[in-house]
């Protein structure tokens, strides 16, 4: 039922003496809103952990989601080569993909290794083919390169939007170099986004204590223990936890971050600690990731 403007008689009243006036609380000076702090720190909603556990990480896509006005395009990029050292045919094969980002007003730029890197390892395999074929023959040559990395979306919420970088490279050993990292970047300047330019300093460093206690608590599959995620001391897990992030908002316009990283151990393939927080809801906040 709508609700509409009621006329009310005025009722004359006889003068009130003016109330003393009250301090003037302080101006919110730059820094205090850039920190997250509102008008005071208090104004700083808390982070809630709402899940925490070792898996794949993340959700991610095929293509990546960015923010409204933003176009991204994922490009395959690919490079091989082969030679035949000492009798051995030795080759070397790359795929990589190349992220394009395009904005208002033309503006663009792109994310993921590109054909320079490409080129560049192709050029150190080239240089240690010559090498080898100039020295005696060895019976444990290993000349057989390859790497496969790409890049997948993990979600966006405000201007900012995350990705999900991966893959497998091998220049000779016993096995590859595998691994994975969830970051964040800015759509209007193109750069990486850290977690502490988003949220206050209390924010950050509850959330770091938070996540240091559960941490060694968890249990994943196959005897996997949290310990194994362990990143040295609390600065360097301040560090993880300030790079290896993923916002996304869900179809109510809720925003979720999920913190997630891998602990660099072969045996643990891509398994991830990963914690997933409701993101705070204070005006600070929503300003850092451009959505007031």
């Amino acid at each position: 039922m709508a609700i509409g403007k009621v006329n009310t008689p005025q009722v004359r009243t006889a003068p009130q003496p003016a109330a003393p006036s009250k301090p003037k609380a302080p101006a919110q000076t730059a820094q205090t809103a850039a920190a997250g702090w509102g008008a005071g720190a208090g104004k700083a909603s808390a982070l809630k952990i709402t899940a925490a556990r070792i898996g794949d990480g993340p959700n991610t896509t095929d293509g990546v989601s960015v923010p409204k006005g933003f176009t991204a395009e994922l490009k395959n990029l690919t490079q091989k080569d082969s030679d035949k050292v000492h009798g051995k045919d030795v080759s070397i094969e790359q795929s990589t993909t190349q992220l394009d980002i395009s904005g208002p007003g033309g503006k663009k730029f792109s994310i993921g290794e590109g054909a320079a890197a490409l080129k560049q390892t192709a050029t150190e395999w080239r240089e240690e083919v010559n090498a080898t074929k100039k020295a005696p023959k060895e019976d444990w040559m290993q000349l057989d390169w390859s790497s496969d990395s790409g890049i997948r979306g993990a979600g966006t919420a405000g201007k900012l939007f995350s990705i999900s970088e991966g893959g497998s490279f091998y220049t000779g050993g016993a096995h590859p170099s595998n691994g994975s990292a969830i970051n964040t970047f800015d759509a209007r300047t193109g750069k990486q986004v850290t977690l502490d330019s988003l949220i206050s300093p209390k924010q950050m460093n509850d959330l770091v204590n938070d996540i240091a206690a559960r941490l060694p608590k968890l249990k994943g599959p196959d005897g996997i223990e949290g310990d194994s995620f362990g990143v040295g001391d609390k600065a360097a897990l301040r560090d993880t936890i300030n790079k290896n992030f993923a916002l996304s908002t869900d179809k109510n316009g809720k925003v979720k971050l999920d913190i997630a990283w891998e602990s660099g151990i072969h045996a643990l393939g891509g398994q991830m600690a990963h914690f997933t927080v409701d993101a705070p809801n204070d005006p600070a906040f929503r300003t850092a990731i451009g959505l007031e």
